[in-house]
């Protein structure tokens, strides 16, 4: 019997039914769950160069911006939260995650100018990203020489020692590492006591978010050059079949993709985008490179939308069917 993925109870994101789906050769893995933060591009001021009406709509969505500002923070300091948001710069489009409300929160908090415990809950933050990468992912090397350091501790808090370990199981990607003991120098200093965290609070607090940032775009990011996705496909981004058993990738992005091919769609309905697809895309296999010359070169008609299905619903219907 050919198996589809419309015999499965969750088609495309029944994750652990799709080894042996008939058409596999044809589909990858597209993750479509971020979240990311773009307000401070729109407190930019115009640039003199941009046409009026550029100038004029950019004028009207920043006083929009600011607006929104002083509903959340008040507007007794909101110059001074006009400049916090400016300076910490965009949230990077990042995987839902463990990491994302906590991130926020420290954000938030230096947005308000509460520059201490904006500082201490990205240092936190940092931690326990790096205890989760080594809990949920330690499994998945027992046969490494870390693993009896690793395997019975429930939490770490020595940052040299888990970054070497999550090095050597190639978990971070280059970068990140150093990003890490950078943001481990600044928690030294701060958490721990040290007078000087008076005179660069701020300094140090928008530091350690700047670091944070970094480290989970690059971690968890989409549009970072990441080794798992495939090249040259624009405005999308899919796992290659080379790494989809690589024990990250297996843990954060695969549960958080659709099993496509390249003819998906995509539909926003409550609880908000869903992928849309074939149920069969036949035999065969595609390798990395040609899934990508199909998703660019893709035929705009064939791609799969919610009046495609309606219309093939319809027309299955028995006559006279209800």
């Amino acid at each position: 019997m050919r198996k589809t993925i419309a015999d499965l109870t969750r088609g495309i994101y029944d994750h652990g039914a799709h080894a042996d789906l008939a058409d596999r050769g044809y589909r990858r893995y597209h993750p479509f769950s971020f979240d990311f933060d773009s307000t401070p591009l729109n407190l930019a001021e115009a640039q003199e160069h941009w046409d009026e009406l550029v100038k004029q709509n950019h004028r009207e969505n920043r006083a929009q911006t600011v607006k929104r500002l002083e509903q959340r923070y008040g507007s007794t300091d909101i110059e001074s939260v006009v400049k916090n948001v400016t300076d910490l710069g965009s949230k990077s489009m990042s995987l839902l995650a463990y990491h994302n409300q906590f991130h926020e929160q420290a954000r938030r908090s230096f947005v308000a100018g509460l520059y201490y415990p904006a500082l201490v809950a990205a240092c936190a933050l940092g931690e326990r990203i790096l205890n989760h990468l080594v809990l949920d992912l330690r499994d998945s090397f027992k046969s490494s020489e870390h693993y009896r350091k690793v395997y019975r501790k429930e939490s770490f808090d020595n940052w040299t020692f888990v970054i070497t370990v999550l090095t050597d199981w190639k978990v971070l990607i280059d970068g990140v590492g150093s990003e890490f003991l950078m943001l481990g120098e600044l928690r030294n200093r701060s958490i721990h006591f040290d007078p000087d965290t008076y005179h660069s609070l701020r300094e140090d607090a928008l530091a350690a978010l700047q670091r944070l940032n970094a480290i989970i775009a690059k971690q968890f990011g989409y549009f970072g050059l990441q080794p798992w996705y495939i090249d040259n496909t624009r405005g999308a981004q899919f796992v290659k079949r080379a790494f989809e058993d690589v024990p990250f990738v297996r843990a954060y992005i695969i549960p958080r993709s659709g099993f496509i091919g390249p003819l998906y769609g995509m539909d926003l309905s409550q609880g908000g985008w869903h992928h849309l697809d074939y149920a069969d895309y036949g035999d065969g296999e595609l390798s990395d490179e040609d899934f990508a010359t199909r998703y660019r070169e893709r035929d705009p008609e064939k791609v799969v939308s919610r009046a495609m299905i309606e219309k093939a619903q319809l027309e299955a219907k028995p006559e006279g069917g209800a």
